[in-house]
């Protein structure tokens, strides 16, 4: 019987704690969209192709194999989004990031992002009280540490998603010119 109740405790223990970590992740990937991360991510993409397109321009790839290619990178957002979890959680408590959501859908906070110039004086206020808050100090000491986390991250997936398009590319018979 005690074999049995140690099993459920430690079953419960482990649902427990996938339930917390999903909730975590579900958090910081609704805080990626808010603040506009994800939407950076989407332009690299973006721009990605662009370079692919200037360095391949003398192989006549076809617009379907571009298509192609599109396709094959339609995951990478949710690569990158997966991968910047892992860089927030070494810095923010779920409390910080539901804090951190809760400012960023405020007024204050969206201007904040869209143009601090054009913040209003009430704007700046509510801002400098979010910025005096546990969580906005947080935020103002940890900036190098996230910054380079971000980074970090950032640059490998990139560098991955690069290799990946210019190996698709090979294996179709184009290769970059010098």
């Amino acid at each position: 019987m005690k074999k049995i109740l140690c099993i459920l405790f430690a079953f419960t223990i482990t649902l427990s704690a996938s339930a917390q970590e999903s909730s975590y992740r579900e958090d910081v990937l609704d805080l990626l969209s808010l603040n506009g991360t994800t939407e950076q991510y989407r332009n690299a993409i973006d721009q990605l192709f662009e370079l692919l397109k200037r360095q391949y321009a003398s192989n006549d790839v076809t617009p379907a194999t571009w298509d192609e290619l599109r396709d094959a990178s339609s995951g990478e957002i949710g690569r990158i989004k997966a991968m910047l979890v892992s860089a927030y959680r070494g810095t923010y408590t779920q409390d910080d990031i539901k804090n951190m959501i809760s400012f960023y859908q405020t007024e204050a906070g969206q201007q904040l992002l869209k143009d601090q110039t054009a913040l209003t004086d009430a704007q700046r206020n509510d801002v400098s009280f979010f910025y005096n808050t546990d969580t906005g100090k947080k935020i103002l000491t940890s900036k190098d540490k996230i910054s380079r986390s971000v980074g970090e991250v950032s640059e490998i997936w990139s560098r991955d998603l690069y290799k990946m398009m210019v190996d698709k590319l090979a294996e179709k018979g184009h290769v970059m010119q010098q």
